[in-house]
């Protein structure tokens, strides 16, 4: 199992914890069985973590330039997936690589200088309303 985009690490003792925990989105990673010792007796440990996922993204944007890729991923963008593109020309090959960048922090999205996105169009505000009547 690939632990990319792991947020945290948790083990407990308690299967009801580890259940609650469960419930909430976490994903049971391991469990091992403690030996019994003079002090205590055998027990069963979770080892649960808090993965990120697709469904966690908040902004999604597709870049060309690789520069701009880097800029974007040192911001804490992921890189989510890649594909190239060509054209139908058949005298000269020519393609361009395109990379999917996400944004999966709950916090305000990071953009490099002179990136921030256009306002978005067609889109009412409760101000704009009002603004109608």
């Amino acid at each position: 199992m690939s632990l990319e985009g792991t947020r945290r690490v948790m083990e407990t003792n308690s299967h009801e914890t580890a259940n609650q925990y469960l419930r909430f989105g976490w994903i049971l990673i391991n469990q091992y069985t403690v030996e019994a010792t003079v002090d205590q007796p055998s027990m069963v440990k979770y080892v649960l973590a808090s993965v990120r996922r697709l469904e966690d993204t908040r902004q999604l944007i597709e870049v060309i330039d690789t520069s701009e890729v880097n800029a974007y991923l040192s911001l804490g963008w992921k890189l989510i997936d890649k594909f190239v593109t060509s054209t139908d020309d058949d005298d000269r090959r020519h393609e361009t690589p395109h990379y999917v960048l996400a944004w999966q922090s709950d916090d305000p999205a990071q953009w490099p200088p002179g990136k921030a996105p256009a306002e978005k169009i067609g889109v009412t505000t409760p101000d704009d309303v009002d603004d109608e009547l």
